[in-house]
């Protein structure tokens, strides 16, 4: 009778998670980064950038609409690394900049189902700037002792994800952030204007 008892239990306890409109999962991939700088006061000459590679992993936890409905919510909490570098023109040499950046990002989406496994995805994030150096020929500058590294950025994102065999997915986005990533002193001061790719694979439990 006691197992009996703890097997009703199992299927009850399943059949309540599988009507759950709560779905959890985790995923990580490979951030492709790029720090624009805008400003024309800029001593060393117009600076090009370039995109630099990095990482990301995290959660997830995707909330379903009515039976039927192609639209589901989705929210992540994930950590980012990025790498990227500017290049500055002064005269005839180039002045190599090299900056890496951590992150924890907080996406906020809205999915849209087609058909049952693939979604288009677009929403917003808030971002939370925790470190950053800079390294300019052989001179390293941490921005968290520099105390110039803007805390928190809002930006927005827009994207696809494939599931590819029951919950496991691949993943890919690109993420916009409004403002800088460095604060600014003057309004002529450089502006850093961060914006990324994101592509990864990832699982969703319960599929």
């Amino acid at each position: 009778m006691k197992k009996l008892s703890v097997i009703l239990l199992l299927a009850a306890s399943s059949a309540v998670y599988a009507q759950s409109p709560l779905r959890f999962g985790v995923k990580a991939g490979a951030n492709i980064s790029r720090i624009g700088i805008a400003n024309s006061n800029v001593s060393m000459g117009k600076p090009s950038s370039s995109f630099g590679p990095g990482v990301y992993a995290g959660g997830l936890l995707e909330i379903s609409g009515p039976a039927g409905s192609k639209l589901k919510g989705q929210i992540e909490a994930l950590y980012s690394y990025h790498t990227v570098k500017n290049t500055y023109a002064s005269g005839p040499a180039k002045v190599e900049q090299k900056t890496n950046l951590s992150q924890i990002s907080v996406p906020l989406m809205i999915r849209y189902f087609p058909i049952p496994s693939l979604s288009f995805n677009a929403g917003a994030s808030v971002n939370f700037n925790v470190a950053s150096k800079t390294k300019v020929g052989e001179v390293t500058l941490d921005h968290g002792d520099l105390d110039d590294l803007q805390t928190i950025q809002v930006g927005v994102l827009a994207g696809a994800t494939y599931y590819i065999y029951k919950g496991f997915f691949v993943d890919a986005r690109y993420n916009y952030f409004f403002g800088s990533v460095y604060k600014k002193d003057k309004t002529n001061d450089p502006s850093y204007r961060l914006s990324a790719i994101q592509i990864g694979l990832g699982y969703k439990f319960r599929y």
